[in-house]
């Protein structure tokens, strides 16, 4: 299936194509947008919403088509009118966009100026130019920091621009020694403009050409990761199946030094083939609609196919550490080192705070390692401390971090069920933030738009995000555990059961499971929501899902379901309520802390930041910065009243996204507010934080 960038829009205007480009980066494309000339009147249809003044949605009555006509072309803005000449006293609209059509035997309309309709040119960012894969490789820096090993020399990045070819199936064996027909920027997914794509398709093929990475170490192998690719993954080197993998959101690594060439002066060819069914599939989707292409609105967006992180070649020792779990308390942290023979060695760490060494010692892989940390620095939001530790099997080091500290539920002082941070009380205030980017979709454009959110976070006053619905690359989680924000991680959902489709257990039990352990080691992440609303609940056993996650890591709390109807069961470790636009309140058991899962919505749009003109709702829509300023202000006092139940609150959401502008953020990541509308915003936050 191909979802190509163009739109009809059922009018009967003349209608041509626009003859401008799209730029994106370093990117050229047709813009894919129709202008429409106005025509005659039309009857049989309405378009709802987008009513201007001064008829507004009520209409204009005692109208006659002409002078309906007449008013719109006096209003500068004004470029369609729906007319209704069934009622005794005619009704006039005035409309600023043509939205979806809805057949109405007493309705017509008649374009009266000219105007584009859409897909319109991509929305870009103020990272979109720094994006330039035939100058510098795209997102160059090391990809896991929380496992790094040596420098430069032991790893290659392979971003940039590889060969690329859609096809009608999936591809495999591929065609071998071919040049594909088109060309793709690793690591954007091909909707993205930042692919040089922007196309949808369900399955394709990569090539690369690459060289057999040199090393002094005897024995040395060659590992290919893969950030993450989305969805069913096929790989092959020099003509031989190396692997393949399922699932979208978790990292994968081959061992491929068998299949390279001998010599660096012989290059090697790579063939990725992928299949991404998106919400065509049984396999959990997230927030990814492929017809929010040409058809964008509600809470679901654009897809991202095919290779969406990092992909990069690792050079490691014959023997070495293939992994390392790393388990944080107050006064020690436990290391579980594994081999990549699954063979006991020993192995010597060293602990290290700053330039001083703490700890040092030897232990055995594949056995837990409990390490005393003396005088311990705990990690948390006004003090994010991380430590340092060196591990050294045989010929391989690999530098980690971790941050001390605990997460459980207990009793504040006066006996309300609280999360406890560290074993005391802590109050979280956050935002929902869904991780998509108007130029690059799933993946930030570079790093620096990859802290960007986190940072904004802060600057709004903010000590906690909700990941939500998506599961991100490694060096945004350790930008959050640096920066001392906690994170609360969803599980990403089978969106409903989107065409008939149900979704597969065992996919997202393996997708569950990929999830934890890419990202145990991180402190920030204290808390797991195994399913969100009623997404995809009613297909399991949310009590199966907990003890699965609670097996897999002991060490978090789990949100059953994030204000769905399995909340109502109160089995996990929260009772998390959803309710819009205004906060509601949750009540805390003794087993259960209350919050507020989501809440707010407040939109306001932003001209020249939408994704589509016009195209914009929110939850609650207001007028100005200063209602949105004002409306969230209300908000957090009513949370404020209520802190003796509240213990953590979930605002919709971080930035707009496509035609869902309820973020305090533009789609762009501009703010919609000024310097003192962020200020009120972030003393508001700061002071529901302190309020326990």
């Amino acid at each position: 299936v191909v979802v190509v960038v163009v739109f009809a829009v059922a009018v009967s205007s003349t209608t041509t194509s626009a003859a401008d480009e799209c730029v994106c980066g370093p990117f050229k494309y047709k813009d894919p947008s129709t202008v429409h000339s106005p025509g005659n009147f039309t009857a049989g249809t309405d378009f709802p919403n987008n009513d201007m003044s001064p008829c507004g949605s009520e209409g204009c009555t005692d109208m006659v088509l002409s002078d309906c006509k007449e008013l719109c072309l006096n209003a500068s803005d004004c470029i369609a009118i729906v007319f209704n000449p069934c009622q005794k006293s005619s009704t006039c609209w005035l409309k600023s966009a043509l939205g979806a059509p809805n057949q109405n035997s007493c309705r017509g309309f008649q374009v009266v100026r000219p105007y584009k309709s859409g897909p319109y040119c991509p929305l870009t960012t103020q990272w979109t130019n720094d994006v330039q894969p035939n100058v510098s490789v795209p997102l160059p820096d090391y990809p896991r920091p929380q496992m790094v090993r040596g420098g430069d020399e032991s790893w290659t990045n392979l971003n940039g621009m590889w060969q690329f070819q859609p096809t009608a199936k999936l591809v495999v064996p591929p065609p071998f020694g071919t040049t594909l027909n088109s060309s793709v920027n690793v690591p954007f997914p091909i909707e993205s403009c930042l692919s040089g794509v922007w196309q949808n398709h369900m399955n394709m093929m990569y090539r690369r050409m690459f060289s057999t990475p040199s090393s002094s170490i005897s024995g040395a192998r060659t590992l290919l990761h893969f950030g993450a690719v989305d969805w069913f993954t096929v790989v092959y080197v020099n003509g031989q199946f190396v692997g393949n993998h399922t699932g979208g959101y978790d990292a994968f690594t081959f061992d491929v030094t068998n299949f390279l060439t001998p010599s660096s002066d012989v290059q090697n060819e790579l063939f990725v083939v992928v299949n991404d069914p998106s919400d065509y599939g049984q396999q959990v989707f997230g927030k990814q609609r492929i017809s929010a292409i040409t058809n964008p609105g509600g809470d679901t967006y654009s897809p991202s196919s095919g290779i969406w992180q990092t992909v990069w070649l690792e050079t490691v020792p014959a023997i070495f550490l293939s992994d390392v779990k790393l388990k944080p308390s107050l006064t020690s942290i436990t290391v579980t080192a594994t081999s990549s023979d699954g063979k006991e060695y020993y192995y010597n760490y060293t602990v290290t705070d700053g330039e001083n060494v703490i700890a040092k010692g030897f232990a055995l892989t594949n056995i837990g390692e409990t390490i005393s940390i003396e005088n311990p620095k705990l990690w948390s939001p006004s003090s994010p401390f991380l430590y340092n530790i060196s591990l050294i099997l045989i010929k391989d080091t690999v530098d980690m971090y971790f941050g001390l500290r605990t997460i459980s539920v207990g009793k504040d002082s006066k006996g309300v069920t609280r999360p406890l941070l560290n074993e005391k009380p802590i109050m979280l205030v956050g935002w929902l933030d869904q991780s998509f980017w108007p130029d690059g979709l799933y993946t930030a454009p570079t790093e620096d738009a990859l802290l960007f959110d986190l940072q904004a976070a802060q600057m709004f006053g903010f000590n906690m995000i909700r990941l939500h619905q998506k599961v991100n690359p490694q060096r945004w989680y350790y930008h959050a555990d640096r920066l001392g924000l906690v994170i609360l991680q969803d599980m990403v959902q089978h969106y409903g059961d989107a065409h008939g489709v149900k979704p597969d257990p065992t996919l997202y039990f393996n997708d569950l499971q990929a999830m934890i352990e890419n990202v145990y080691n991180h402190p920030s992440i204290v808390q797991y929501e195994t399913f969100n609303e009623g997404d995809m609940v009613s297909h399991f056993d949310p009590a199966q899902a907990i003890a699965f996650t609670r097996n897999l890591d002991d060490s978090r709390l789990v949100d059953t379901d994030s204000g769905g109807p399995a909340n109502n069961l109160h089995i996990g470790d929260v009772n998390d309520i959803h309710t819009y636009p205004a906060p509601g309140v949750p009540n805390p058991s003794d087993t259960q802390y209350g919050m507020v899962g989501e809440f707010g919505g407040i939109g306001y749009f932003v001209d020249g930041h939408m994704w589509w003109p016009k195209g914009c709702y929110g939850y609650h829509s207001v007028n100005t910065s200063q209602d949105l300023t004002n409306t969230y202000v209300q908000y957090l006092e009513s949370l404020i009243s209520n802190s003796n139940k509240l213990s953590a609150s979930v605002y919709t959401q971080v930035t707009d996204i496509e035609f869902e502008c309820d973020g305090l953020l533009n789609y762009d990541r501009t703010n919609k507010l000024n310097t003192t509308q962020t200020d009120a915003v972030k003393n508001i936050n700061q002071k529901l934080i302190h309020s326990q």
